[in-house]
């Protein structure tokens, strides 16, 4: 495994600093920018609706090969019906074994009006780039076992809570 080539795919806005961190190492990295797309999802629309919408966001092209699918935050701003379609169709794309990293509002009331732009620094740690202004919104707060019925073919491998009242998670796809 070790120096084998991955796959990566980061469904939040393309930065400087995250490209600069896989810069030379055995990654090939793709850049989705599908931040607002998801977040304008609406999920009043029935099942069906959802999941063609997420055919047209989440492609084979996009997606399939993928080792690893960096949602960021945005798991905190989706409702259950989107947060199981997303997870529906990753499910559909990526094969056995990838990941899904993502940050969840643990002891957190309230966040920014729109997720953070997080990026890689060079100590392999995460920035915050300037925040989206001083609104906050309500944290749905979702605790683990919720998540899990809202992705089932995922399991969480690692959740840590950090300093900041998130807690990191790595699901695996089954």
């Amino acid at each position: 495994m070790k120096g084998e080539r991955r796959v990566l795919l980061d469904l939040g806005e393309a930065h400087e600093q995250t490209i600069e961190f896989f810069t030379g190492l055995p990654v090939r990295l793709g850049i989705a920018s599908l931040t607002d797309d998801l977040l304008n999802l609406d999920s009043r629309e029935d099942d069906e609706a959802l999941q063609a919408r997420m055919e047209t966001l989440l492609t084979p092209g996009l997606v399939s090969g993928c080792d690893l699918v960096m949602v960021w935050e945005v798991l905190n701003y989706l409702q259950p019906s989107v947060i199981t379609a997303l997870m529906s169709r990753l499910a559909q794309l990526l094969p056995a074994g990838a990941q899904v990293h993502g940050f969840v509002a643990y002891s957190m009331k309230t966040l920014l009006q729109t997720p953070r732009a997080l990026v890689l620094s060079p100590d392999a740690g995460l920035q915050t780039l300037a925040g989206q202004g001083p609104a906050s919104v309500k944290v749905s707060g979702y605790p683990s076992g919720e998540l899990q019925r809202f992705m089932p073919d995922f399991h969480a491998a690692r959740a840590i809570l950090l300093g900041d009242g998130m807690q990191e998670y790595l699901f695996i796809r089954r």
